[in-house]
């Protein structure tokens, strides 16, 4: 018996409690219970956010509860994802300036990621996208087509461990707007790794499809609040079914609209 279980039992022989003294109204006792029921069997099935680095879990969530639990943090009050923007804050307007930065994202303090090839996703109508690394100077360019609001990272040699990085979106006359972002440490990434490699093996070996595997690690990035790797993850999918693709069309939008 788990501890929501535990719960469970606990309030149930509290409301026959009651409801033998006549404390509270019967139907309103079963409200009471049918609620809190619900609470525990949603809340059991939602990722366990942690600021600790965890080991992999094979325990599979699905991609309709990754979906729901994903929009129900986007829209707290302190939502993970804080994308940078400029311009117009509706991504829906006309003006040339709207730009909103994605991911990586600008949060109170500099974005950690883990992938060294990282996924760069953005909203409005931009011209090119430059990364540099801080330390040395050297960039990467990648000019970007029409209606296309996401690349990743092509260069030969991969992001650093350790190191800072810029990356900077330039649109109408040559503005541009820039976030800045880290590849975690060497030890860290190394241990990451290794639990994510294992992961997938174990989600292999139980014949788990792309979208699963896929879900599994972002789920498992969340928990280490790897959020540029979540999104990386949710875009991975060559073939994804029609919840995660209508998902990711409406995503970039709507932390946009934050």
């Amino acid at each position: 018996m788990n501890k929501w279980q535990i719960l469970q039992f606990v309030l149930f022989r509290q409301i026959n409690y009651l409801k033998l003294n006549k404390t509270i109204p019967v139907k309103k006792l079963i409200s009471i219970y049918f609620l809190f029921s619900t609470f525990c069997l949603t809340y059991t099935n939602l990722p366990v956010l942690s600021s600790q680095t965890k080991s992999s879990s094979t325990k599979e969530v699905s991609t309709q509860s990754f979906i729901a639990w994903f929009n129900q943090i986007s829209l707290s009050k302190k939502p993970p994802i804080k994308p940078r923007k400029t311009g117009s804050r509706n991504p829906n307007s006309a003006d040339d300036n709207f730009v909103c930065m994605v991911s990586p994202d600008l949060p109170n303090s500099t974005r950690v990621i883990w992938s060294n090839r990282p996924l760069f996703i953005w909203q409005g109508k931009i011209q090119k996208i430059v990364v540099r690394n801080k330390s040395n100077g050297n960039e990467w360019t990648r000019y970007i087509t029409e209606n296309q609001n996401t690349t990743t990272y092509t260069e030969r040699q991969p992001l650093q461990p350790g190191q800072n990085y810029e990356w900077q979106v330039f649109f109408k006359d040559n503005l541009s707007i820039e976030v800045n972002f880290k590849v975690m440490e060497m030890q860290q990434r190394d241990r990451i790794t290794a639990n994510i490699t294992t992961l997938e093996k174990q989600l292999k070996a139980q014949g788990k499809d792309a979208e699963a595997i896929a879900i599994a690690k972002a789920n498992y990035f969340a928990e280490n609040q790897l959020w540029s790797d979540v999104l990386q993850q949710i875009y991975s999918i060559d073939k994804p079914s029609p919840e995660l693709d209508k998902f990711r069309q409406e995503l970039s939008e709507n932390l946009c609209k934050l």
